[in-house]
């Protein structure tokens, strides 16, 4: 299903660009920056770089690539429905990063300086986690070492939206955009695959789709006004 997305997407900006596109692509990179419950002080964060093909019109078309991750909250690796002696007696620690293609049929509203952007993005690659059991010790709460870790790494495709504001110019080859985004990646997707040895011990999955704030720079480097 994956793989006839990808298809589907390529295909329509190849045919769109046969009919009318611009001269050259316009260059972009990113951060993008979101918050969650689960991640508290953490959070996790996206880079990105790509370019825009072309624009006709208000369809305005990207593509590239992103990578991104984050940490969640260190918490005790038991359920608290659990009985044990003591529930601080374990941590557990959980990471995640993804890399990812990126296909973006961008529409753009408004005026040169000011355009209103709608973006539905579908990203397709790989998706890689950690899991880390830790042993407490004492009443300081002091690690003692790692009791046992996972890796491992799975194939995720997502889908992420964004809306915001892009054509704030520095010069007449370098402009910005600023933009709020809901995205819809799934870490469980490789938290699943994870357990460990001992008993009643549990890989926690909460949601990882939340939503962030992103900031573009936009890199025109022939800086015509057909381009």
């Amino acid at each position: 299903m994956a793989s006839f997305k990808l298809i589907f997407f390529s295909l329509l900006f190849l045919c769109i660009s046969e009919i009318q596109a611009q001269k050259h692509p316009v260059f972009y990179g990113g951060i993008e920056m979101y918050r969650h419950t689960s991640f508290e002080n953490n959070g996790f964060i996206k880079l990105s770089v790509g370019s825009q093909i072309y624009q006709l019109k208000f369809f305005a078309p990207e593509i590239g690539f992103d990578y991104g991750g984050g940490a969640l909250q260190e918490r005790s690796i038991f359920d608290e429905s659990v009985f044990v002696d003591n529930l601080s007696e374990g941590l557990l620690r959980q990471r995640f990063t993804f890399s990812v293609l990126t296909l973006n049929p961008k529409l753009k509203f408004g005026e040169e300086d000011a355009y209103l952007t709608f973006s539905p993005k579908y990203h397709i690659g790989r998706l890689n986690g950690e899991a880390a059991y830790l042993e407490y010790s004492g009443h300081n709460n002091r690690y003692i070492s790692l009791k046992e870790g996972q890796k491992s790494k799975v194939n995720t495709s997502f889908w992420s939206f964004a809306i915001g504001f892009e054509g704030l110019q520095i010069t007449s080859k370098y402009w910005f955009g600023l933009s709020v985004h809901y995205t819809l990646v799934d870490a469980n997707n490789v938290w699943d695959t994870m357990k460990f040895s001992a008993q009643d011990a549990y890989v926690r999955s909460p949601l990882t789709s939340t939503i962030g704030l992103g900031v573009r720079f936009y890199y025109n480097p022939f800086g015509s006004e057909n381009d």
